[in-house]
């Protein structure tokens, strides 16, 4: 069996086995408040009415260009050229403090404190939530912006191949990898917001399509990247890894994959089940199946809640493992796999 055949099967074990205690819990500590039955019954109701798209396309263009920019990031971060390569990680810096500066924004306008009633018992803590989100985003987005100084000193010029090769990941990989990257935790607190949003506020369908179209994006380049690793084999762990190091981070990446194919699955079922359209930039998404009540709280347990601690955890874990290896246990070549 292939590693991408064994990553399906693993996936569809997961979601099966997060989706049954999902549902038990949706009918127990996490059952819906009286608010959120009542928001319920009316999408259901109103399953119908899904145009409600911005004028002039607005949500779908903004959504395009989002990902234009997120890709002339990650094809500069590993830019021949030094210069772009600042631009690059520049780029970076700046849609990550800008998100987080964003979050501090809707904090001093009220707009965190003014939202929709919660659907979940859970929903109350994503006020706080996001502003702990704001405060990460934002000194990450500073520290990228000191990356981008130290950048400024070097003048080497990066001889990369497209394909993979034996000891570091070739181009095409790296900007799979990074533009991934950027929108999937990008779309963490904006799936937050897209909760907390009270109806009938103006930009609300908006953004809905925007966070759907660059959710389905990163299921399309999470198949892409699995499509070329299988055409272009990723370079082996190093060999100063110990041996419960690359356990740890072999599982670690396929619960990334996991997660990265999850978010956007999960999303499109309970939207579907909600009679809401999907959306795709430019495109809607068909509805495959009716509108069901009783299956949309199970999904969004498994979409809003389940997943997300799995993906803090494991993305934390990440994190840490990589910094491990730079700093700690003194690997140099440990970035330089992905990014120069």
């Amino acid at each position: 069996m292939t590693s991408i055949s064994r990553n399906l099967v693993l996936f569809l074990v997961l979601v099966m086995v997060g989706l049954m205690p999902s549902v038990a819990l949706a009918e127990g500590p996490l059952a819906p408040t009286e608010a959120g039955n009542e928001m319920t019954a009316k999408l259901i109701a109103n399953a119908a009415d899904n145009d409600h798209r911005m004028a002039y396309q607005a949500d779908s263009i903004a959504g395009v260009v989002m990902l234009a920019v997120v890709l002339l990031a990650a094809a500069w971060l590993n830019h021949a050229s030094p210069s772009r390569r600042i631009v690059g990680t520049f780029l970076t810096a700046a849609m990550t403090l800008g998100i987080g500066l964003m979050i501090g924004w809707l904090h001093l306008l009220g707009t965190l404190d003014n939202v929709r009633p919660p659907v979940l018992p859970t929903d109350e803590l994503k006020s706080g939530l996001m502003r702990l989100l704001g405060v990460a985003f934002t000194a990450g987005g500073l520290f990228l912006l000191l990356v981008t100084y130290w950048q400024t000193k070097r003048s080497d010029v990066l001889s990369l191949k497209t394909e993979n090769e034996a000891e570091r990941y070739g181009r095409a990989t790296r900007i799979i990898h990074w533009t991934t990257a950027i929108l999937f935790v990008a779309l963490i607190p904006m799936g937050i917001f897209t909760s907390m949003i009270p109806e009938g506020t103006w930009y609300r369908q908006g953004y809905y399509v925007v966070h759907k179209s660059l959710g389905l994006m990163v299921l399309l380049l999470v198949v892409l990247r699995l499509i070329w690793h299988w055409m272009s084999p990723t370079p082996a762990l190093g060999l100063s890894l110990k041996t419960w190091e690359r356990r740890s981070a072999h599982t670690a990446h396929v619960l990334l994959y996991i997660l990265m194919i999850g978010f956007p699955i999960t999303g499109f079922v309970m939207s579907t089940f909600g009679g809401k359209y999907s959306h795709f930039f430019f495109w809607d998404t068909p509805l495959f199946w009716a509108p069901d009540a009783d299956l949309i709280v199970p999904w969004a347990v498994l979409h809003k809640l389940a997943l997300p601690i799995l993906f803090y955890a494991v993305f934390a874990a990440h994190i840490a493992g990589a910094l491990k290896h730079q700093f700690v246990d003194k690997h140099d070549d440990a970035f330089k796999r992905m990014v120069t």
